[in-house]
């Protein structure tokens, strides 16, 4: 299949008589925006900024990284571009974000991955706008996570996802660019040390 066929209302059931929302093999739950807006919040309030970004980095990367496991298994896509293009698919149905990709290149033998694309209508940037103005650095903690995790089950190489562009520090909508950790300079520091305890 392409990347675009993906539909996760197809494979959602709903079971109110069990109370177990699921896909595929996967639990989910349904929460509001507004109450992770609290949540993530008042971990920044009670941890700091730096320690509340590297939870919500951590807890961003296992989402994503668990998804793409469960879509390599679930699904047998045309291509590995399309394996590796549904991941802002899901990203757009699961309602955390409008993720369009503009350029995406990737070779496993020389290690090149460059991935770059659009994040429209970030939740996460919404829900920090909330109780912040805009700031200098990039706000969308679990969509960079994600996208981290995601890229990094795909290619077995850590690669790290960072927003030059964030709707959270005043920019007209949030971009991604995700490449290997050694292809990034200083920036980088606090998303590398936010994942350092995961396996790859």
């Amino acid at each position: 299949m392409k990347a675009l066929d993906f539909d996760l209302s197809k494979d959602m059931k709903f079971s109110p008589q069990t109370g177990v929302t699921s896909f595929r093999n996967s639990r989910l739950i349904i929460l509001d925006a507004n109450a992770l807006g609290l949540l993530r919040q008042t971990v920044v309030d009670r941890l700091g900024a730096e320690k509340g970004r590297a939870l919500f980095l951590k807890f961003g990367y296992q989402n994503g990284y668990s998804d793409f496991l469960q879509m390599k298994l679930a699904y047998q896509f045309d291509s590995e571009m399309d394996l590796l293009a549904s991941g802002p698919v899901i990203h757009s149905w699961e309602g955390i974000v409008q993720a369009t990709p503009k350029e995406i290149r990737f070779d496993h033998a020389s290690g090149e991955f460059f991935f770059t694309g659009v994040w429209t209508n970030s939740y996460e940037a919404e829900q920090h706008l909330c109780f912040h103005k805009a700031g200098k650095e990039p706000v969308c903690w679990t969509l960079m996570g994600y996208a981290s995790g995601w890229c990094t089950a795909f290619f077995g190489k850590r690669l790290i996802a960072i927003e030059p562009l964030c709707a959270g520090k005043g920019d007209e909508h949030c971009e991604w660019k995700i490449q290997p950790e050694t292809a990034w300079s200083h920036e980088a520091a606090p998303y590398v040390q936010a994942y350092r305890d995961f396996a790859i």
